[in-house]
């Protein structure tokens, strides 16, 4: 290898990495996106002899309110009946409905959010209710609570849901801040490069 060649290699290879860096940088945001439960109150999986008065479900980022009927939360119990008895209140970075559970048994809680990206995620859990004896529980109904525009959202006085979250909006000032940087590195680069061949 002449010593032409040398610096031509050595800066294939600095761009090389330089891309990598950059499609590391370009794909860090949508794969982090998504919103994810993190708790619930009951916990998943977990066996409680008081019945609650609320579900609540909390995520690690803040989840839009729509007012469409996008945000659903359901509370499923033995025979199938529906033991929410009002819509779902979206927070802050949670959401959460009114419950009056039933006979003793397991309860499913199945939601449909959408993510502080704008895109929708659903799941579900599951707990189970062991009253004691001779507690009265409710009969559930086969279909819940009509919702839609009625969700609404807990400390916020805004009626429309926002297009992105703070979280967001940093993610993508930093992979903006990372790709002027990776710019500025490649100039540099092929500044020195180019005063050395010359030199």
């Amino acid at each position: 290898m002449t010593g032409t060649d040398r610096p031509r290699a050595g800066l294939s290879a600095i761009l090389v990495l330089l891309l990598a860096a950059l499609a590391v940088l370009l794909s860090a945001e949508p794969a982090n996106a998504h919103d994810y439960l993190v708790s619930s109150t009951p916990a998943a999986g977990s066996t409680v002899t008081a019945a609650p008065t609320r579900v609540t479900l909390t995520f690690d980022a803040a989840v839009l309110r729509t007012g469409n009927g996008s945000d659903v939360l359901s509370v499923t119990g033995p025979g199938g009946k529906h033991f929410e008895t009002a819509c779902p209140v979206v927070g802050d970075d949670g959401v959460s409905a009114a419950v009056r559970l039933g006979p003793a048994g397991t309860y499913t809680v199945r939601w449909r959010v959408v993510s502080a990206d704008g895109h929708p995620v659903a799941d579900s859990i599951r707990f189970r209710y062991a009253p004691t004896a001779g507690t009265t529980g409710a009969a559930g109904s086969d279909s819940g609570p009509v919702c839609g525009n009625a969700a609404g959202r807990t400390g916020s006085g805004t009626s429309a849901a926002q297009p992105a979250s703070t979280g967001s909006v940093l993610v993508l000032i930093v992979v903006v801040a990372g790709v002027l940087v990776l710019i500025v590195v490649v100039g540099v680069v092929l500044a020195v490069v180019l005063t050395r061949r010359r030199g």
